[in-house]
């Protein structure tokens, strides 16, 4: 889970962000704590990462700076002195919205959990035993009335359908 982070639906869809810009915003995702709504995010990893400049990811966070989705920056950056601190708060707004709470991200992650169960698709195919070859053969040699109720959807292989129906017209 070291590369799972949370992503706004709305800056994904909506922002037509630069590419390296979008990149780095991914990277300050990952960075981001649901536990205290804090993000550590260090120009030279960032730098390192992307094989870019320090003056250009520094760039890109003053253009992220820049952008607002729903009132909120995408990231605000404020001088502490010795060091620059960065804060998220589009991020903070989009977690909170999902039912992360600081310091108790329980009930976050079941929300999330509930919404990403891998549910199993079952498909029951017609002849799923046979193989695209076998399963042509078996439709070329379908009566015309058994043929004519089978569907794409119905075959593991709709593709071998179209063919055997162009095999059918030219024959």
């Amino acid at each position: 889970m070291s590369n799972f982070y949370l992503s706004d639906p709305l800056v994904l869809n909506e922002l037509k962000l630069q590419d390296d810009d979008f990149r780095i915003y991914q990277h300050c995702c990952r960075q981001f704590n649901v536990k205290t709504f804090t993000v550590f995010i260090r120009l030279v990893d960032i730098a390192g990462q992307f094989q870019l400049s320090i003056e250009q990811v520094q760039h890109s966070l003053a253009r992220m700076t820049k952008v607002r989705v729903g009132g909120e920056p995408l990231i605000k950056i404020r001088d502490n002195g010795k060091f620059l601190v960065f804060d998220m708060p589009r991020h903070k707004v989009f977690i909170k919205s999902i039912g992360f709470q600081r310091f108790n991200s329980n009930k976050g992650w079941k929300h999330l959990r509930d919404h990403l169960s891998n549910k199993e698709v079952k498909i029951k195919y017609l002849y799923p035993k046979l193989d695209q070859y076998e399963l042509l053969d078996l439709l070329l040699e379908l009566p015309e009335d058994q043929f004519q109720n089978i569907k794409e959807k119905d075959l593991q292989y709709p593709w071998v359908l179209r063919n055997a129906k162009n095999f059918r017209k030219n024959n």
